[in-house]
């Protein structure tokens, strides 16, 4: 077997079993450094070119602007033209969809994703990555894209963990370069903490609803 696709099996197969066990689980090294750099680098200069939006909460008749809600910056992502720096992940990240299918039977068909920024201070209140009226996000991804970030630097990601008997506790993941973090959308609400720098990531979700996604990337096949 290639090395290559062997360490992915390994990887998914650690991500099956936290989703399993926790409701959530974390990979580092799910992109490199050279891919996490370059895919900074255009994220960061589409943000300094004015091509992200403030980020809102909400859908369709329901959609706001609340900044003492969510203060993120995002751009969308076309998963079947994505950015060139971006094929290694989206090309990965679909491998990782086929094997979480034939595995766990989830019936992810399609993908969204974005570019978030947090500027300095920014947060996202305590939320559920559903809305009231549709339920076709299963599984929530963040990768994270900041290279030497430390406990003081804040902008944590919190899950909140419930449990069958005793208080609800909580986890709190750090944005560190590389890091994919996958949690059930429709149980886990979570929240993003204020950090003390400009926090980057590639943040969407893995639905279940829309039609099958496109072929694999060129060269990711």
């Amino acid at each position: 077997m290639d090395a290559k696709v062997q360490s992915n099996e390994q990887l998914f197969e650690a991500l099956i079993t936290g989703l399993l066990t926790e409701g959530y689980a974390l990979a580092d090294g799910f992109l490199s450094s050279l891919e996490v750099q370059d895919i900074l680098e255009a994220s960061a200069g589409s943000y300094e070119q004015g091509g992200f939006n403030i980020a809102g909460i909400g859908k369709q008749q329901y959609y706001q602007l609340n900044r003492n809600i969510r203060g993120d910056h995002i751009q969308w992502l076309d998963h079947h033209n994505p950015p060139e720096a971006c094929r290694p992940f989206f090309g990965r990240l679909q491998e990782m969809i086929r094997y979480f299918n034939r595995s766990l039977y989830l019936g992810i068909r399609d993908m969204e994703l974005h570019f978030a920024v947090y500027p300095e201070g920014a947060f996202y209140k305590r939320h559920l990555d559903v809305f009231q009226h549709t339920k076709a996000r299963k599984l929530s991804i963040v990768c994270y894209l900041n290279f030497e970030w430390a406990v003081e630097d804040g902008g944590q990601l919190r899950l909140y963990l419930p449990q069958e008997n005793g208080p609800e506790q909580h986890v709190d993941i750090l944005p560190v370069a590389g890091r994919l973090v996958c949690f059930n959308s429709q149980t886990l609400e979570h929240e993003v903490l204020p950090g003390q720098r400009k926090r980057f990531s590639i943040t969407g979700w893995l639905k279940d609803d829309l039609p099958l996604f496109a072929p694999p990337l060129p060269g990711n096949s």
